[in-house]
């Protein structure tokens, strides 16, 4: 018994003398940082979101200091609150700092197909497959998918209004109608399936993504857990435990499987993402290697489902909300619509839809009050001295720029609480630090599919705009908060609004 006590008392000693030494390394190199415990600021995840510690953090040290260390789990983080620095890292030291997550071994994508996506992989993979897809996403390739993307948006008009005809109070559920919305758009555009959750919300694409960005405790738990140490990988590897359930992973395979198979058999062309991804499959490098393999662009149609539909549907949704409570916004909005559409003889033509530019700003607003991330990451790849100081970061140095709370900094946005998409008019824009907007990324690694996203947001409020007016009703929330277990920020709740027929 008492050798016993002995052994556990030299463990217990031995582990808080480890956790001591592990929690003083910012101190150690003359980086401010935050009074921290022995698990870590972000381990009790589940009752805080990471946004709401680097609100605090923002909010305590931004006034006092350009840079503030903490922990995940014993993992050093250095936060960013300086945007020159912040622009530095981003753009010209990109090269330093162009991981988001810590690189794997190079066999993982046998293992874990689904990471191995755009916003997943590290530098050296990052770039050659930046290059090939670059060219699916210019202003020529999204006017070629815009007239399904019209297709989608017919249908949303029918099933809104057969709802609304069935609903005598107006009282309709945005969240979850733009998410059906987004996610039969992305079902079109990236699996050429009509899966058509807008009549039919238990549809199988709509469950799964609802299975991706709405986890349980364990598995957000699981996911930082891996990002953080990622020779962990290799004993989750080991157990096969993934970070995506194999039932995701196969129901994606499959559909990319089953519809390449249909197109090649059947010379069928929808001129969507598969397409796309189609035509690289059957094209070869300087070796004759094609330059992508059926699996990488089932990572790849993977990334642009979840990357398109909670990130835009949570746009659609908290833009109608904040407009139904600013109704000078929706009537301005509603106005460019109809006068745009005047000049088109009345036809939605992507033309049409660029010259909406209220609209966009609109967007850009919405973006900024609900970005879909809590930070901008990076992790240098190389030992990286910070410009004018002498602090040198180690090679694999986590690296957050609070996106939000830069969104809501009062000295960069008059009355951020208030919505006002004119915060965006060119003239505007140029009064302000080029990253004091960030809601899509910034630099050589910023958001893909920006040009998608724009799109698709736009095509949802015009349906909508021409048509209804939103208004707040009695289950309106006062405010959206943000689920606390999701990989990105979503609503917490249901967004009621009153829908009326104009």
């Amino acid at each position: 018994m008492v050798l016993s006590f002995v052994i556990f008392s030299t463990l217990c000693l031995l582990l808080i003398s480890f956790l001591r030494h592990k929690f003083q390394y910012w101190e150690q190199r003359g980086v401010p940082q935050v009074k921290t415990n022995y698990f870590g600021n972000f381990f009790l995840i589940k009752s805080m979101h990471k946004m709401e510690l680097l609100r605090e953090y923002y909010r305590t040290y931004r006034g006092t200091s350009k840079l503030l260390g903490t922990y995940v789990f014993t993992k050093p983080i250095l936060i960013v609150f300086d945007l020159d620095l912040a622009k530095t890292m981003l753009i010209k030291d990109f090269n330093k700092l162009m991981d988001r997550f810590q690189r794997r071994e190079n066999n993982t994508h046998k293992f874990d197909i689904l990471n191995e996506t755009l916003f997943r992989v590290g530098g050296d993979r990052w770039g050659p497959l930046r290059k090939k897809l670059t060219p699916i996403f210019t202003t020529a390739k999204m006017k070629f998918m815009f007239p399904t993307l019209l297709t989608v948006a017919h249908q949303l008009e029918e099933a809104f209004s057969t709802h609304l005809a069935k609903t005598p109070r107006g009282d309709v559920e945005l969240y979850d109608w733009m998410a059906r919305f987004t996610t039969d758009v992305i079902a079109h555009c990236a699996f050429g399936v009509e899966c058509n959750s807008l009549k039919d919300p238990t549809e199988i694409f709509r469950r799964m993504g609802h299975r991706i960005f709405h986890p349980k405790f364990i598995s957000i738990r699981l996911r930082t857990f891996m990002l953080t140490y990622p020779t962990i990988f290799k004993l989750l590897k080991f157990f096969n435990i993934k970070e995506h359930s194999k039932d995701v992973e196969d129901f994606v395979v499959q559909i990319v499987r089953e519809t390449l198979r249909l197109r090649e058999e059947q010379n069928i062309q929808r001129n969507d993402l598969i397409d796309l991804l189609i035509e690289l499959k059957n094209s070869q490098d300087k070796e004759g290697v094609p330059q992508m393999g059926v699996e990488e662009m089932a990572a790849q149609i993977f990334v642009f489902f979840t990357g398109g539909f909670e990130t835009s549907s949570t746009a659609l949704s908290c833009g109608l909300y904040e407009m139904a409570k600013t109704p000078h916004v929706q009537e301005k909005a509603r106005a460019e619509i109809k006068s745009v559409l005047e000049k088109h003889n009345g036809e939605l033509t992507y033309e049409a839809l660029m010259e909406m530019t209220y609209l966009d700003q609109i967007i850009t607003e919405t973006v900024r009050k609900y970005p879909p991330l809590s930070a901008i990451t990076r992790i240098s790849t190389d030992e990286y001295k910070l410009p004018g100081t002498n602090i040198t970061l180690e090679k694999g140095t986590h690296i957050y720029i609070p996106m939000k709370e830069i969104h809501y900094d009062p000295d960069i946005y008059e009355n951020p609480q208030e919505f006002r998409p004119e915060r965006f008019h060119p003239d505007e824009e140029q009064k302000r630090h080029p990253q004091a907007f960030l809601g899509f990324g910034f630099g050589p690694r910023n958001c893909i599919g920006l040009r998608f996203a724009r799109m698709q947001v736009r095509v949802g409020f015009v349906t909508l705009l021409k048509l209804y007016r939103f208004s707040v009703s009695e289950k309106t929330p006062a405010h959206i908060e943000s689920a606390k277990l999701n990989s990105v920020v979503v609503p917490g709740s249901k967004i009621w609004l009153k829908a009326e027929k104009l």
